[in-house]
């Protein structure tokens, strides 16, 4: 099974010349699922819902959203607080949250995008115990769980999830694989050791911003056979997208 892991993409800031070649490397590719682990538009105004919504449509596989901290209002203090995810809701969907179950994969899309800061996420303990009851009864999926804000602090970055001492804890036992998140337009593949195993954490780059701190649009594509796949980390390079890094796991081990 093929998933396609993009982030970032920041309509309004976004670099047009990308989306063509990343919808004939799709068509190459023929992915199963695309997760998209938010910041879908620069400033969450109605005409770059209406760009993000004209891309959606051209995908050709089915589509798991969570909103980035970009897609609720910056300067309209009012609706911020009041009614964050009012456009979200409006052009994406009515939740928050995103899943897929299947004999192979089992996904889970939540959001850590807390309102009352400009930057910084969390995974509110209402979430973290949504996440724990949606994979407390996994039967030999690869178990993805998705979301804004980076797990990991990188040097000289900022705007890691807030407080992620208890969902940590609980990685380290649970049977979840990937995790998949963007936010810093820089990235990277981490891997947490676990109790039994280890968990690759996918910090994904931006897909089409103009504003990368790698100097690279990339996305990933994850190649699964039940627990064992490859994770694809594919670079634009002015023209196409081609294959940068790849590697190789087995969460059977």
């Amino acid at each position: 099974m093929k998933i396609i892991h993009i982030s970032d993409l920041h309509f309004g800031m976004h670099n047009p010349a990308i989306i063509n070649p990343f919808l004939e490397n799709l068509a190459a590719l023929k992915p199963d699922e695309i997760i998209i682990s938010g910041d879908l538009t620069q400033r969450a105004r109605h005409e770059q819902y209406q760009l993000l919504q004209l891309f959606l449509k051209q995908l050709p596989a089915p589509v798991l959203i969570v909103p980035g901290n970009h897609d609720i209002p910056l300067y309209n203090v009012f609706s911020r607080f009041y009614n964050p995810f009012k456009r979200y809701n409006q052009y994406i969907s009515s939740q928050l949250n995103a899943n897929f179950y299947n004999e192979e994969v089992n996904i889970l899309g939540v959001n850590s995008v807390t309102p009352y800061k400009i930057k910084d996420g969390a995974l509110a303990h209402q979430t973290l115990n949504q996440i724990k009851n949606h994979f407390s009864s996994t039967s030999g999926q690869l178990n993805i769980l998705f979301f804004h804000h980076n797990l990991n602090y990188f040097s000289g970055m900022h705007h890691p999830l807030n407080d992620a001492t208890e969902f940590i804890s609980y990685l380290k036992d649970s049977p979840i694989h990937i995790v998949c998140t963007g936010h810093l337009h820089y990235a990277t593949v981490k891997f947490i050791s676990k109790n039994q195993g280890s968990c690759a954490l996918l910090h994904a780059g931006s897909l089409c911003c103009l504003r990368t701190k790698d100097q690279m649009n990339s996305f990933y594509l994850i190649d699964s056979n039940n627990l064992k796949c490859t994770i694809e980390w594919r670079v634009f390079n002015m023209t196409s997208f081609s294959s940068y890094q790849t590697y190789s796991l087995d969460f059977t081990i």
